[in-house]
């Protein structure tokens, strides 16, 4: 029977594990967590021009750092989204719309003839719903299949990162 001693093997190990850890900083995950961000939203922006009219919704996919997530030297959190602004500041506050569909309403421009006006919108819905039933604008996803797709590519460019990340660290 073979005895095999593996404390010595079990103690470089954890060792190698520890400077491992101690030579990676904030820094060093601001750079991974950044680059695996980067990577999804050049993908969404390059989906978002297959249906382009404006370039808005293109020029508003960002990468965000989530403060509140990150801890230094443990964790760093980045959400890649869409600047939403709204109808009267740049931003593509319709963004979801597009993503996932939505149900077509059109203008309100029912009058009421008792008080002259327009009807109420919850008026003007019930009204929709019923001419037109449930049609839906078609969904043009890009942030969903953007991470499907690249979802692998990002894991291996964060890996080359933090592995060149280490190797200038050490130097």
């Amino acid at each position: 029977m073979i005895h095999f001693d593996t404390s010595d093997l079990i103690e470089t190990v954890r060792q190698t594990a520890e400077q491992v850890t101690n030579s990676i900083d904030e820094s060093t995950l601001r750079t991974v967590g950044y680059a695996g961000a980067d990577l999804f939203r050049d993908q969404a922006k390059q989906n978002a021009l297959s249906n382009k009219e404006t370039g808005l919704l293109y020029d508003s996919i960002i990468v965000k750092r989530i403060e509140e997530e990150s801890d230094g030297g443990k964790v760093q959190v980045y959400l890649v989204t869409v600047r939403n602004g709204s109808s009267a500041r740049d931003g593509a506050y319709y963004w979801r719309w597009v993503e996932n569909g939505h149900r077509f309403v059109p203008r309100n421009k029912n009058i009421s003839a008792k008080t002259g006006r327009k009807v109420g919108w919850a008026a003007h819905r019930r009204a929709a719903e019923l001419e037109y039933g449930n049609a839906r604008v078609r969904a043009y996803p890009f942030m969903r299949p953007a991470y499907e797709s690249r979802k692998h590519d990002a894991v291996d460019l964060m890996t080359r990162t933090l592995a060149e990340q280490l190797a200038r660290n050490s130097t």
